[in-house]
């Protein structure tokens, strides 16, 4: 049975997994049931991004995060995988963690001036 591109329609050949006429990655059937798999770095940066909510040295997590969603958004939009979802959360849960660093260190900082003045 022939198969072809999802994207473009030109027909590919036996067990390719790229496209040869644009380049798009074949969908393999049967993993989670549409032929994708989920992007790892879009995945990747999901989870660091939430657990930069619970662990944020300084925003410093939340930015790990943030750039593995963003390599992972890059390459979803490519068509290599799914996860575009999780990619856009994941930066958006990154972001604001890095926000929330950056006003923990300004809070603290304003904080120690605060005691240096009793010492």
């Amino acid at each position: 049975m022939k198969k072809f591109c999802e994207n473009c329609g030109a027909e590919l050949k036996e067990n390719s997994e790229v496209c040869l006429e644009c380049g798009k990655y074949v969908s393999k059937k049967g993993n989670n049931g549409n032929g994708e798999e989920n992007n790892k770095l879009a995945l990747s940066g999901f989870i660091v991004s939430i657990a930069s909510l619970i662990i944020n040295f300084a925003g410093i997590v939340g930015l790990v995060g943030a750039i593995l969603s963003g390599i992972g958004l890059a390459q979803v939009s490519k068509g290599n995988g799914k996860g575009k979802g999780l990619a856009i959360a994941g930066l958006i849960v990154g972001i604001f963690s890095i926000i929330y660093g950056i006003y923990s260190i300004i809070n603290l900082a304003d904080t120690l001036s605060e005691l240096a003045l009793f010492f």
